[in-house]
């Protein structure tokens, strides 16, 4: 087991301040699947952190990719709510077709974050506007 803690800490605060690199670690740590200690608060830190910068549209396509992948396979720890909430902020209409074709039927977890999904797509500027 690997201790990231005293390294990641530093990175968060990068990745709020901006710095590209600083972000891309972020991600590359959201995209890891294993254990470390202090995990869940990290890679929570860590998408907190994302949400609230610019990112690059290569970052916004990993994230996408990460975060509807772990959905699909009903993989939802619990810093996924954070995930969703960095989805929603980078962006999901073009995925939400895929996101669809592999709904998490026997999971009831994942069901939970992929009815947040759906209603947000259901709440979207064009059905807002036409519903006025």
């Amino acid at each position: 087991m690997t201790w990231v803690y005293p390294i990641m800490e530093p990175v968060i605060e990068g990745i709020k301040a901006g710095d590209p690199a600083c972000a891309t670690l972020g991600v590359e740590l959201i995209e890891q699947d294993g254990t470390l200690p202090f995990g869940r608060v990290l890679k929570s830190n860590a998408a907190r952190a994302l949400k609230g910068i610019e990112l690059s549209q290569a970052l916004k396509t990993r994230i996408r990719r990460r975060v509807t992948d772990m959905l699909a396979a009903g993989n939802t720890p619990r810093e996924f709510k954070e995930y969703a909430r960095l989805l929603r902020k980078v962006g999901f209409d073009d995925l939400w077709p895929r996101m669809v074709a592999s709904e998490p039927v026997g999971n009831k977890y994942a069901m939970r974050y992929f009815a947040y999904f759906r209603a947000l797509q259901e709440r979207s500027p064009a059905v807002m506007a036409r519903g006025r």
